[in-house]
């Protein structure tokens, strides 16, 4: 899985075709330029797939608006969104936009945040690929044996 968000990959739940669908859709949003990775290539659309998934409402949110995009896009060029020009697609999001923009408001949102997270844009952009911590400090990797000596003082406490 090339998706960068891992705390919600549990919570991925579209259709191989509906994920290469939000795939073409967030390189619409944010196409490959000045060599940066499209939002498709950078894992976006997974990002926004396990956002979505942990709440019912925002799973069935994302789902409508993916059905949407697909009946726009045949309703109005006779082909899958996948077949159509660039200018096209652009056509069928503005009209899906002014037609579910809360649907769509959430899509930009998460597409952006998931862009700006993921490790192949901070590294085309020479930025650090690590959690970020305040003030830029690094966090060293925890060392166990660090508790030896807590462990054989043994139980100090009463079972409750």
């Amino acid at each position: 899985m090339t998706t960068h968000y891992r705390a919600h990959e549990r919570s991925l739940f579209l259709s191989p075709q509906q994920r290469k669908l939000l795939a073409d859709i967030v390189d619409q949003l944010i196409p490959m330029t000045d060599g940066l990775p499209g939002a498709g290539g950078a894992g976006v659309a997974e990002h926004v797939e396990g956002i979505a998934g942990v709440a019912p409402k925002s799973r069935a949110a994302l789902i409508d608006g993916l059905k949407a995009i697909e009946a726009n896009s045949g309703r109005r060029h006779g082909a899958g969104f996948a077949n159509l020009s660039n200018s096209q697609k652009a056509n069928v999001l503005r009209e899906v936009e002014s037609q579910h923009a809360p649907f769509f408001s959430t899509l930009i949102r998460d597409s952006y945040a998931g862009y700006y997270s993921s490790p192949a844009v901070l590294d085309a952009k020479g930025l650090p690929v690590s959690a970020p911590q305040p003030n830029g400090y690094e966090v060293e990797p925890f060392d166990p044996t660090l508790l030896d000596s807590v462990r054989a003082r043994g139980k100090k406490y009463r079972d409750a």
